[in-house]
């Protein structure tokens, strides 16, 4: 017999691959069925999505009568308005971000200081930014004032740099309020960059200090030598402080304003002449280095302020020298340093100088 020339064909075996792709797109598709399902079973909220239709409303550019209406009903929901304003304040649309910025000064909760911080240091649109520096003078906190600080003075804008002054005086009369204090009584008050839970006030030759934000106060009676007409912490250190003090020149403590010690070589204080210091920085990036911008009063009957110039310390006030003469006659009432170059508020004018 003849024998078969070819034998019975064998089943292959399916490619492993094969077997894990089909695996992979079973378990896709078990995956988004659960997904749907979960979502059906558990749609958003009613209150989540009147909340949601409330804050579009804030996209309407004129103030109509929906987004009047919608403003209210914000505003009556308090906090619970809040997660959705954050939301919006990063939304593609300025208009939105712009109202979501306004709405949150109106509920003035502690949760937005971030958020509204963020758009204050960050967006493009002046009318946020402006906006955000409103809001953020409107809560009952200290976190922000190193922001609002910040864009005082660096802002590009003259508009956003009044909001945040204006939110600035509001923290001062919040320092004085919470120290007891009529605030034609607060010479001086200083927030530590480190912790802003920690507050320095000075009235008269006493100082204030609060270490719990504002809500309890400490005063150390007659520590210091006179009036002090400026107040700053160290950004490294909380205990550390360097006054600026009427007719005496600068002072600094390291235990937290119980002790102090004059630090004026260099400044041209003299007996019998009104030495007014009007504005101080300290260096972020170079803590030892602080610039100070004093003044004289001079005159019997008409007494005027004629600045002097500003003095820089490259060693924590032991010596300091001048930096650049100042030719304004008003007062610099804000200085501070960013990228090596001093920036200075004189009215609401930015004046810019090299620290070389």
């Amino acid at each position: 017999m003849l024998q078969a020339m070819y034998s019975e064909p064998t089943m292959r075996k399916p490619h492993k691959r094969i077997v894990v792709w089909t695996g992979i797109l079973v378990a896709l598709a078990l995956l988004g069925a659960l997904i749907a399902f979960t979502a059906s079973a558990n749609p958003p909220a009613a209150a989540d999505v009147r909340m949601q239709n409330l804050v579009n409303a804030l996209r309407e550019d004129r103030l109509t009568a929906a987004r009047h209406d919608a403003q209210q009903q914000l505003e009556e929901a308090g906090e619970a308005a809040v997660p959705a304003l954050l939301v919006a304040l990063r939304s593609s649309n300025a208009t939105l971000r712009r109202n979501a910025a306004d709405m949150l000064g109106f509920i003035a909760a502690p949760q937005s200081i971030q958020g509204l911080t963020d758009a204050l240091m960050n967006d493009s649109i002046l009318d946020v930014r402006r906006n955000a520096a409103w809001s953020l003078g409107e809560i009952n906190s200290f976190v922000p004032y190193a922001a609002l600080q910040h864009a005082a003075l660096f802002d590009s804008s003259s508009l956003v740099r009044n909001s945040a002054q204006d939110s600035l005086a509001r923290i001062r009369s919040r320092v004085a309020l919470s120290a007891g204090l009529d605030e034609d009584k607060l010479n001086a008050f200083a927030i530590s960059p480190q912790n802003s839970d920690v507050v320095y006030a000075t009235s008269a030759r006493n100082l204030l200090i609060s270490k719990d934000g504002g809500k309890s106060w400490q005063v150390l009676g007659n520590v210091l030598p006179s009036v002090t007409d400026i107040l700053a912490v160290s950004p490294t250190d909380s205990q550390l402080l360097y006054a600026g003090v009427d007719s005496l020149g600068m002072y600094k403590s390291t235990d937290g304003g119980h002790t102090w010690m004059a630090m004026n070589a260099g400044l041209n204080v003299a007996p019998g002449v009104r030495w007014v210091p009007t504005a101080i920085t300290i260096d972020a990036a170079q803590p030892q280095r602080i610039v100070v911008a004093p003044g004289v009063m001079l005159g019997t009957s008409n007494v005027e302020f004629h600045p002097t110039g500003l003095y820089v310390s490259n060693n924590g006030g032991e010596s300091w020298t001048m930096l650049q003469e100042v030719t304004r006659q008003d007062p610099l009432t804000q200085i501070g340093i960013m990228h090596d170059a001093l920036y200075a508020l004189a009215g609401n004018d930015v004046l810019i100088y090299r620290l070389d």
